[in-house]
């Protein structure tokens, strides 16, 4: 007999319906204060998009969840 896998992802009918989009502003406002930490322009620029990286791949991310009711 084949046992079916387990979709580790989806989320129960509570889960889905307590889902949300917020942010912590600590975890924010943390990642600035580290990247202003940098002197250099050029350092400073390229923390900047590696951060507006990791959030546009969270809002995508958060996305996909919301749309196919992960």
């Amino acid at each position: 007999m084949k046992r079916k896998k387990k979709d580790p992802v989806k989320f129960s009918e509570i889960e889905n319906n307590i889902l949300d989009h917020r942010i912590c502003l600590f975890y924010v406002a943390d990642r600035l204060r580290d990247i202003l930490k940098y002197k250099k322009e050029a350092e400073v620029r390229g923390l900047l998009q590696e951060f507006e990286d990791e959030c546009i791949h969270n809002i995508g991310i958060n996305a996909l969840i919301e749309k196919y009711k992960y």
